[in-house]
């Protein structure tokens, strides 16, 4: 829908947005919701679940308040391409999807897939109604107040507290708030700088175009990540103490990792009638490039695989450093070029950063 009522440039602006939402949520859901599901998966008492969730909810929403008055700062002082008071609304959508967030990590540490589908159908379906029907000019606001729309899931599950606070939960929940910075705060703002690299090398339509070839390694991604989540993640948190993480792992690798190498493999050979038929015939990508990009997202869904069991085990720090070499290094690998950057020798630095991710990320978990 973005293609077809604002064509290239609105997919990237949106893709902006996006990160811009990604960056002020992302310390609380990257880091305080990934711990939330780990400490849910591992406590037995239904009170004790729905404390953690409380404290997780307080705690990311204090949190984000500092990334959410960066951007406002940033938006204010540098010229981003976009009105600021558009900027603003995605800060301020970015702060309030920290709710649903939080609920889906909680629904997931208790593996209520019931609740997490009906949710992602939910703000699906509002997103997609604000695609539909939003007024001309107005197609990105209406998205972000779409964004923010399933946080009125937590009046389904929302009780008073009944039971005593319990420091112990807090301290727990602190250990990563690491994470969440190297992973919520340095990801998306790699990726803000990123697009803007290629867009200063290139053009705003080619990165349109990069960013329909991750939209559609999306389709892979989202669907290998879902299993990840459903299926393993509250596993893994629970069979860590238990001495048995190694066996869900390899279970991890034989149900997904394999799958979604195949899955890549299949969008290269027809990524050109595909991005046709989703875009138009402008988005049009030489097939070295597409390889390349196909190939890093075989590597960055390899790399996720010891990042949830680094989870699993709370090495926040290990997981922290970790972040530095996937998008942040992509970053890096392409301000390098210079003007000299094409989208192949993007592709290549996305395949670098992510092999360099994968690497890191089975070392620290085998590391003892």
């Amino acid at each position: 829908m973005l293609a077809l009522r604002g064509g290239g440039e609105a997919v990237a602006l949106w893709a902006q947005l996006a990160s811009v939402v990604d960056l002020v949520a992302g310390i609380a859901l990257a880091g305080i919701g990934g711990g939330l599901t780990v400490l849910v998966a591992q406590a037995s008492e239904p009170e004790r679940r729905r404390e953690f969730l409380r404290r997780a909810l307080r705690l990311g929403l204090l949190l984000s308040i500092a990334p959410a008055l960066a951007v406002l700062a940033g938006a204010a002082l540098l010229d981003t391409g976009m009105p600021r008071l558009t900027v603003a609304g995605a800060a301020l959508a970015g702060w309030v999807a920290i709710i649903p967030g939080m609920l889906n990590a909680y629904w997931l540490g208790r593996e209520r897939r019931d609740a997490q589908l009906a949710l992602a159908l939910a703000a699906a379906l509002v997103a997609l109604a604000a695609a539909v029907f939003a007024p001309p000019g107005r197609l990105l606001e209406c998205l972000l107040v779409a964004q923010a729309v399933p946080a009125l899931a937590l009046l389904a599950v929302w009780r008073p507290r009944s039971v005593p606070r319990d420091p112990a939960q807090l301290a727990a929940l602190r250990r990563f708030v690491l994470p969440g910075i190297a992973i919520g705060v340095v990801g998306p703002a790699s990726m803000l700088a990123s697009r803007a690299l290629l867009a200063d090398a290139l053009s705003w339509h080619e990165v349109g175009v990069l960013q329909a070839l991750w939209r559609m390694s999306e389709w892979i991604w989202s669907i290998a990540s879902g299993v990840l989540s459903l299926l393993y993640f509250a596993r893994m948190g629970a069979a860590y103490p238990r001495g048995e993480l190694g066996e869900v792992m390899r279970g991890v690798t034989r149900s997904v990792l394999l799958p979604a190498s195949l899955a890549f493999a299949a969008l290269f050979v027809f990524h050109v009638p595909v991005l046709a038929a989703l875009y138009d015939d402008s988005f049009l990508v030489s097939r070295t490039a597409a390889a390349l990009f196909f190939a890093g997202g075989v590597l960055r869904l390899a790399a996720w695989i010891p990042l949830y069991a680094l989870y699993a085990m709370s090495r926040t720090r290990m997981i922290a450093v970790g972040e530095l070499f996937s998008l942040p290094l992509f970053a890096a690998l392409l301000a390098a070029w210079g003007q000299s950057l094409t989208l192949e020798r993007a592709g290549l630095s996305w395949l670098l950063s992510y092999a360099a991710y994968a690497g890191f990320n089975y070392w620290a978990m085998r590391r003892r």
